[in-house]
């Protein structure tokens, strides 16, 4: 899981990759915020936040994050140049 590996209940992470809940619901984006709710090895039980209620997934600590990460690539300047405006 990035910059650390342990990870604690309650603890809140975002989701680095799509993922589906256990119950096969609603696809959950990149950057959604998730509850740690359990650990065993390199699996974690999450509960995903969806509207107004949370859907449990698992998936393995590559896939969650710390910080929250844009999806959206980022955007270069060039030097000596100005926007249109």
């Amino acid at each position: 899981m990035g910059e650390e590996t342990d990870t604690s209940p309650g603890e809140v992470v975002y989701l680095l990759a799509e993922l589906r809940s256990d119950a096969r619901g609603p696809v959950h984006e990149i950057g959604s915020r998730a509850r740690v709710l359990g650990s065993d090895g390199d699996r974690l039980t999450l509960a995903v936040v969806h509207g107004t209620e949370e859907d449990v997934v698992t998936c393995t600590k590559a896939l969650v994050s710390r910080r929250r990460r844009s999806p959206a690539p980022r955007r270069f300047g060039f030097r000596g140049i100005s926007p249109a405006s």
